[in-house]
């Protein structure tokens, strides 16, 4: 029976619903935080704890889904986890205490860390299915679904709608789509093992990739942390303070839309070491100036630069092999530099300087520029063809 008659969606626009729904979730859930705080009747440290309890549940889950991927497959890991971050993102908004916040935001992070790569395994395996680039595409869903859920947000807290009522319809609306979307999914099932020859399933491949993930995510947590603190450190008021991490959004979301085509055009290695030199070579320009209005455009810039990398090195872990294991040690590895991005820098600059600390943005993207020859496919390695990166179509 085709999805045409059964009323489902086709498995890339389920695949790419299930990354809107996870943006949107996680956008929701990140623009209601001072009102949880407030609820709470507690300080920065006390939302702190739930947030590292969440940051803390993800990292646990990332191997084991893995894992369960290998075994089950897929599809059915993103079903099971994609309800779970719908009801579960409710808890968090109800509990009374520090504690149980902790609680509630570590099982969160259960859930999202599950469907991180999950998800992100059934991309790559949509994309193999379609025979052409389209993985960029999908998230930009997740941008784009965290702008709305944000966007949700702001309009929930302007008419004074509690976190719980807004989580509870945003969450179960959530998790009901997922549960229908999810039935379009292709059925990959336990993966077999195969001899593996890309770069993934090569020791220094794979290590090569971790690493671009950490850099990569460390320049985009310090971009989201501390990009409306720098504007204001050289003297930005606080409404253009705050345009900066919406601009490096904005980017990102509007960047992995071409992000596809301009991987097949030029081929995942030259498109990483120019996104990399672009992120760089902006900062780079922003502290050197000093201008508000130029550290706008710089953070614009650095959020197209960015925005094309982190699903191509998603994709060279998950070709070839056992995707789920190996996808799960990227994105662990990526999770780590996105959590410890902003409390290095915090450090640094305590010792000198924001736009001082800053210079590591430049270091970490520098470094993807320069480590971007681990995306090249084991068929390119001897040829120049930037068309080699489109991905080789699987009977369906």
């Amino acid at each position: 029976m085709s999805l045409a008659t059964t009323g489902l969606p086709s498995p890339r626009a389920a695949t790419t619903t299930i990354f809107a729904l996870n943006g949107m979730l996680l956008g929701t859930w990140g623009a209601r935080i001072p009102a949880i705080q407030d609820g709470l009747d507690t300080g920065a440290g006390g939302i702190a704890v739930g947030l590292a309890a969440l940051a803390a549940g993800a990292l646990i889950a990332m191997p084991a889904a893995g894992r369960a991927v290998s075994r089950h497959g897929s599809a059915t890991v993103v079903r099971l986890a994609v309800a779970a971050l719908g009801l579960g993102i409710v808890a968090p908004a109800a509990m009374p205490t520090v504690a149980l916040l902790a609680v509630s935001t570590f099982v969160l992070g259960l859930a999202n860390g599950s469907l991180d790569v999950s998800m992100n395994v059934q991309g790559v395996e949509v994309e193999k299915r379609a025979g052409r680039a389209i993985f960029s595409s999908m998230h930009a869903a997740f941008s784009f679904g965290g702008l709305i859920g944000a966007g949700i947000a702001a309009l929930a807290a302007a008419a004074d709608i509690a976190p719980v009522t807004h989580f509870l319809v945003v969450g179960v609306a959530a998790a009901a789509i997922g549960e229908w979307v999810s039935r379009a999914l292709i059925p990959d099932g336990p993966q077999p093992e195969v001899v593996d020859a890309s770069a993934a399933g090569r020791g220094g491949g794979r290590w090569a990739l971790r690493g671009l993930a950490f850099c990569c995510l460390f320049a985009e947590g310090a971009a989201m942390d501390w990009s409306a603190v720098h504007l204001r450190a050289i003297g930005a008021g606080a409404a253009v303070a705050a345009l900066a991490y919406g601009a490096f959004s904005v980017a990102m979301a509007s960047g992995r839309l071409t992000g596809d085509r301009l991987s097949e055009r030029l081929g995942p290695v030259a498109l990483a070491r120019r996104g990399g030199l672009l992120a760089a070579g902006a900062m780079a320009v922003s502290l050197a100036v000093g201008v508000p209005g130029v550290s706008l455009a710089a953070y614009l810039a650095l959020g197209a630069g960015l925005s094309v990398i982190i699903p191509m090195v998603f994709r060279a872990a998950a070709t070839g092999g056992d995707a789920g294991p190996a996808l799960a040690g990227v994105t662990t590895t990526g999770y780590l530099g996105l959590l410890s991005g902003p409390p290095i820098i915090g450090a640094a600059a305590s010792a000198t300087s924001v736009p001082t600390a800053l210079l590591l943005v430049i270091a970490a993207t520098g470094a993807v520029a320069f480590g971007a020859g681990a995306l090249r496919p084991p068929a390119a390695v001897s040829s120049e063809a930037p068309h080699a990166t489109t991905p080789t179509p699987t009977a369906a």
